[in-house]
């Protein structure tokens, strides 16, 4: 705040005026009182704080025990620190006064200022009292993606005690407003060759975009494994290929993942072994396949004819 905002002033206590008046401790005002009338020119040591207003008037902002005290001597003056709201000065003093709640970006939070947040939460609002702090600051603190949130509904879907429910109230306190400027443009890797822990890598980066919140409920680090681990990779070339290969990626999803990755099978090998792709093709190529092998398909269905011809 700059010096031209504030001033220490003598006031009129005629001209101070409050809107609403907070639990007065009656004890107190009764006691400053019988103080202020001890001297005709005794007032207050401790400045009220005031806002300055049209008219010239003050509006009461902080010091309300002892302006009624100085009412209650009768005395014609206080002393104020004044606020002058119209001189483009920030609205901090508002903060430093509990006017308004100071609401914290959740993308700027370093580690140790996201777990004492937290802290704060669970152990002085009783809606997050059974808050999963722990379990939060394993998944959250450290996460390189969390200057990239766009929503705290990642929170809510962590299940650590913060809901749909109880969400509002701690938007009192967070909100997320990410910083874009170093966030690079998906770039598709290839799904038959890449390593798990580049799928790793990248299905963490597609859970950063916008609406991506049915994709943030995998766990990235499982369904890349599951991705790398599955021998027939290597062949897939349509996404209904990952999704019957059950890595977490199911039908929904799929357009959640597409933009980050790209197909390209290994050619089909000679004598073609696969079992994933003998079964797709149809019987009637299957039996073809295994006559031009010098086998013997006559009264196999296609279950058998796959198992020949991988066998073989």
């Amino acid at each position: 705040m700059s010096q031209s905002s504030i001033d220490l002033i003598r006031i009129p206590v005629k001209d101070i005026f409050t809107e609403n008046d907070p639990d007065i401790d009656v004890i107190k005002v009764l006691g400053l009182s019988k103080k202020y009338l001890k001297s005709k020119d005794s007032l207050n040591f401790v400045p009220m704080t005031v806002v300055a207003e049209r008219g010239g008037n003050y509006r009461l902002i902080q010091g309300h025990d002892i302006f009624h005290a100085l009412v209650q001597a009768g005395k014609e003056w206080a002393i104020a620190l004044r606020i002058k709201e119209d001189t483009g000065s920030s609205d901090q003093w508002r903060y430093e006064l509990d006017l308004s709640t100071t609401q914290l970006n959740i993308c700027n939070l370093d580690a140790n200022e996201f777990e004492r947040a937290l802290d704060y939460f669970q152990t002085t609002i009783k809606k997050f009292a059974k808050l999963k702090v722990d379990k939060l600051v394993s998944d959250f603190a450290n996460d390189p993606t969390r200057k990239y949130w766009s929503t705290l509904e990642i929170l809510v879907e962590a299940k650590c005690g913060i809901t749909k429910g109880n969400l509002p109230l701690l938007e009192k306190y967070l909100y997320a407003s990410p910083d874009l400027s170093e966030l690079k443009p998906i770039t598709p890797i290839n799904i038959n060759r890449s390593s798990e822990e580049d799928i790793l890598d990248q299905l963490q980066r597609l859970k950063i975009e916008p609406k991506a919140g049915k994709l943030r409920k995998i766990d990235s680090v499982a369904t890349a494994r599951a991705i790398v681990a599955d021998d027939d990779r290597i062949y897939w070339s349509l996404s209904k290929h990952l999704v019957k290969a059950k890595t977490g990626i199911t039908t929904p999803l799929w357009p959640l993942i597409k933009a980050g990755f790209f197909f390209e099978p290994a050619p089909t090998p000679v004598p073609n072994k696969s079992k994933f792709l003998l079964n797709q093709q149809t019987p009637a190529n299957l039996r073809i396949e295994a006559k031009s092998r010098n086998l013997d398909p006559t009264g196999l269905l296609k279950p058998a004819l796959v198992e020949l011809l991988s066998s073989t």
